[in-house]
């Protein structure tokens, strides 16, 4: 019986697409002057905000302006951002289950403080582990690795839920079986090969 669960955050328990990609459309705009589609950002989607401006810049410089003036859109624009269905239901019914609940984020310390003012999400979990705690971010499993360690966690006994391709890299990575949250979910052939898919929240308290 699984006795951990750990949660991705964005596109997996919150739907924060729209924050996140208008976030950085006017961070781009208003410091390149470029408009780039919301179809060409999604790269940016379960990966840190470090990584994801490198793209865009010209060096460390330049690095640290574009995200410090991203997380203060994303902070003004996260009223785009809300949980998604039955999320709620499914913490309440893991919990009352005394099922272990854990965090394993690409966002910073900064950034979950964002999600965690506004979702009353704390009390559920026993741990978060963000990019501010792990010198490497997914897909490197360091991040699900850490988990285990903090919650001295055997990995045979832990599910990771997220919806990304690093998430699934992530996971494999560690060696911890995979359940992908397909109501955030992009398409992508590597999908097929996950261990458990959930069509929405509530099918993850049937599969405990």
């Amino acid at each position: 019986m699984t006795k951990t669960l750990l949660f991705d955050v964005d596109g997996t328990l919150v739907d924060t697409e729209q924050t996140i990609i208008k976030s950085w459309q006017k961070t781009l705009k208003d410091t390149l002057n470029i408009e780039p589609e919301a179809e060409e950002l999604f790269y940016v989607l379960g990966i840190p905000g470090t990584k994801a401006v490198q793209k865009y810049s010209n060096g460390p410089q330049q690095s640290k302006q574009l995200l410090q003036l991203w997380e203060q859109n994303d902070h003004q624009m996260f009223h785009y951002s809300k949980l998604f269905t039955g999320i709620e239901e499914m913490l309440q019914q893991l919990t009352a289950k005394k099922i272990q609940l854990g965090v394993v984020t690409s966002r910073t310390n900064q950034e979950m403080q964002i999600v965690l003012d506004k979702f009353d999400l704390e009390k559920y979990f026993s741990t978060f582990i963000t990019a501010s705690k792990t010198k490497l971010h997914k897909p490197n499993p360091e991040p699900i690795l850490k988990a285990i360690e903090t919650l001295k966690i055997d990995p045979a006994d832990t599910l990771y839920i997220g919806d990304s391709i690093y998430d699934f890299q992530c996971a494999r990575n560690a060696q911890v079986e995979f359940v992908l949250a397909s109501w955030g979910a992009k398409d992508n052939p590597e999908f097929s090969k996950v261990d458990y898919l959930l069509k929405q929240p509530t099918d993850l308290v049937k599969l405990m």
